[in-house]
């Protein structure tokens, strides 16, 4: 059943609490080495030499990972200035719409008061909220593999339209970002799913 208007306003008012502070704390201390450092010197170098296609790090072409963050950080940081916040923005926003696509993918499978009890606890996962303030590609493969899986299974349960597009297309975007672990995990869940359903 539907919670009560009066607990949908404080599980609103909740979750734009916990959105704020998110990303208040990001520029709360300096970037660590040597991870956070890479990844946010790439898009530096990106933004200040103009070549958006081939990431440099030190003047060295770097292309061990693909270049969909550093894209977003870029942009990032033409927006609001090079800073930690700006460098960390992107992997934050990623962190927080996967709480918001488990609150939807609840919601669409068990109703109100389970999408905004699995929020909570994604929310609240100890993990999961130190890669959601770290500047790294594991916070935006997470979003995009959680996309991915979810359209498939919103295809399945509830025949939504254009739900594999979706599913494809966050594979496609999880292969711009960390390469084809995340075209690989959804295919192999795909196909389990095709064995086992026969379908």
């Amino acid at each position: 059943a539907a919670p009560p208007a009066r607990e949908r306003w404080l599980y609103v008012s909740l979750a734009v609490f916990v959105a704020l502070l998110w990303l208040a704390i990001l520029p709360s201390r300096p970037l660590f080495n040597p991870d956070e450092g890479r990844y946010a010197e790439i898009p530096r170098e990106m933004l200040a030499s103009g070549d958006w296609v081939i990431p440099h790090l030190n003047g060295l072409a770097y292309i061990e990972k693909p270049p969909l963050q550093y894209w977003a950080a870029a942009f990032s940081y033409r927006l609001f200035g090079q800073s930690a916040f700006s460098a960390r923005l992107y992997t934050a926003l990623c962190a927080l719409a996967v709480v918001g696509l488990v609150w939807y993918l609840a919601l669409r499978l068990w109703g109100a008061a389970a999408a905004w009890r699995a929020a909570a606890v994604v929310s609240s996962l100890s993990l999961f909220t130190v890669l959601g303030q770290l500047l790294t590609l594991d916070m935006s493969l997470t979003f995009f593999m959680t996309l991915s899986l979810a359209g498939f299974l919103l295809a399945q349960r509830c025949g939504s339209s254009g739900s594999m597009l979706i599913a494809w297309a966050a594979a496609a975007g999880g292969v711009l970002t960390k390469g084809l672990v995340a075209a690989a995990v959804p295919a192999a869940v795909l196909g389990m799913y095709t064995l086992v359903t026969r379908d």
